[in-house]
């Protein structure tokens, strides 16, 4: 399968990475990163297995590192800034092994809204560290540096958090490395004929117990998952081209079209057809979606959006005193 993706990468950062991204759907998924999103237009449901928020515009959301969690929206979809942090971020500045997981609302707004300048001073730099990474001009690695520390110590003071024992570490860590190695060899052969038996082989496991396993894990069956992936790249197919309902039925891995007309009125309330007369992007903004509904913008276009904020931001000198 091609790349879901290209992110732009800052040349001399690592383990921090941040982007602005128009999303409508991501299905439940998985990774090692902490990550921040700041909603700058629309709203998203951010689904995690504790719960369900809705984050709104100007509200930032936190999803814990390995922790299961998805993404929908509405209309033309929710304008976001992303970013994700590696621990190996303050490997320097921990004990060795420790390892920590915030507690309570993924929804920050609602978690500060007794400290309301906390807050915005989380907004700013969220939008300030974006514009550095983006921009990547001569001395940036360094002011990025500053704005991920100053995120990190904003977050330890404002926010209840657990710091985990290497043995519960461990256990999650596992836990994450299976999930993620079972959803990406799905995310690849998601096309084809496809069973859970298959998988339950390549990981060495019972079928009863795989099929508990992903139920606990991401809170839906192996056929949910692997329907979400099918309906996903089948309503790109039917966004982005003319090619008939029948060709992308088996190209998403639905061998009965009239199973597929069936299910995709069941998921979407309409028809393929009718789902397809009513697109809520244009084609052109589909150009490096794949496997999930969003839209990671180029450096320049996400500077030329992020701009005027940052200029409000140093009118304001939040962050220059």
């Amino acid at each position: 399968m091609p790349k879901e993706f290209e992110l732009v990468t800052h040349s001399h950062l690592q383990h921090v990475t941040a982007f602005l991204v128009r999303l409508q759907e991501r299905v439940t998924h998985i990774h090692r990163e902490l990550e921040l999103g700041l909603v700058l237009d629309g709203a998203i449901t951010l689904r995690t297995q504790q719960q369900t928020s809705v984050i709104s515009k100007g509200d930032i959301y936190l999803v814990n590192r390995m922790e299961p969690h998805e993404f929908a929206s509405e209309g033309n979809g929710a304008l976001l800034i992303a970013i994700q942090f590696s621990t190996k971020l303050t490997q320097g500045f921990q004990a060795p092994g420790s390892h920590y997981r915030y507690r309570g609302e993924p929804n920050l707004r609602q978690a500060l809204e007794e400290n309301r300048e906390a807050y915005r001073l989380l907004c700013d730099t969220c939008v300030e560290l974006a514009y550095s990474f983006l921009r990547q001009q001569p001395n940036d690695e360094f002011h990025c540096f500053s704005l991920s520390a100053s995120l990190m110590d904003q977050l330890h003071r404002a926010l209840p958090w657990n710091l985990l024992d290497s043995e519960d570490y461990s256990v999650i860590k596992q836990r994450a490395n299976r999930i993620m190695a079972i959803t990406d060899y799905i995310d690849q052969n998601f096309q084809r004929k496809l069973l859970l038996g298959e998988i339950a082989r390549r990981e060495g496991l019972s079928l009863t117990y795989l099929s508990h396993f992903f139920k606990e894990a991401l809170g839906m069956s192996f056929q949910e998952y692997l329907n979400q992936k099918r309906f996903e790249y089948a309503c790109r197919l039917l966004f982005t081209t003319d090619r008939r309902i029948l060709d992308i039925s088996l190209s998403s891995g639905f061998s009965d079209v009239r199973y597929f007309n069936q299910a995709f009125l069941e998921q979407y309330g309409c028809t393929p057809k009718e789902y397809r007369k009513g697109g809520k992007l244009p084609a052109s903004q589909f150009r490096q979606l794949e496997q999930n509904s969003q839209y990671i913008f180029s450096a320049q276009e996400a500077l030329r959006m992020l701009e005027p904020m940052h200029r409000e931001i140093h009118r304001k000198s939040t962050l220059y005193p």
